[in-house]
């Protein structure tokens, strides 16, 4: 399937058009990426509306200001860097303007899961935004989910344990959230979880 975007910029589209777009430019560029956050989770556990968009990127040749110019009329990149506790990573904000829908770029940093997960990171379509990306295994998704410990995060999770369980690297689960001190959580929230057998349906 081919990645280029059928939305012409300047065009007005939806947010999830604009995240579709802004993944385009992102290959067309030549930068490795990899969606994050809700629409990652969503792709292996239980569909949940989002407010935004995440992405880690690895800029090489080009540099977020250049990229952002890339993505054409109402894209508007706020140029302060942030910092996310967790992994150390570089933030920055595109913001498409049309919807107010905050595209979130993370830097690839130095954290050790970080860039496994970016190592072990998979193609898959996703259904918002009508085309293939490349997002994390939903075990580092789980991993990743139970180092933020927030409420969404958390159920995000027990979705993807609940829907999956069965396809799971649990050797995997269980080396990662050891180092992270999350083990303890990842065997509550199964134990939380509804009827597997039910519910693993792939």
């Amino acid at each position: 399937m081919s990645v280029v975007s059928m939305l012409t910029p300047g065009i007005s589209m939806n947010s999830f058009e604009a995240t579709a777009h802004v993944v385009t430019q992102l290959e067309v560029q030549r930068v490795s990426y990899m969606l994050v956050g809700a629409l990652s989770s969503n792709a292996y556990g239980i569909p949940r509306a989002t407010k935004d968009a995440d992405i880690v990127v690895s800029f090489d040749s080009i540099g977020v200001v250049e990229f952002a110019k890339s993505l054409g009329v109402g894209f508007k990149l706020d140029r302060q860097m942030r910092m996310e506790t967790i992994t150390n990573s570089i933030r920055n904000i595109i913001t498409y303007t049309p919807t107010n829908f905050d595209i979130e770029l993370f830097r690839l940093s130095q954290d050790e899961h970080h860039k496994e997960r970016f190592q072990r990171r998979q193609r898959r379509w996703l259904e918002e935004i009508k085309r293939e990306a490349w997002i994390p295994s939903a075990e580092d998704v789980v991993i990743q989910k139970l180092r933020w410990k927030r409420r969404k995060d958390l159920d995000d999770a027990e979705n993807i344990l609940a829907v999956r369980a069965k396809k799971l690297d649990w050797d995997y689960l269980n080396h990662w959230t050891m180092i992270h001190n999350t083990n303890d959580l990842l065997k509550q929230l199964r134990d939380e979880c509804p009827n597997l057998d039910v519910l693993d349906e792939e």
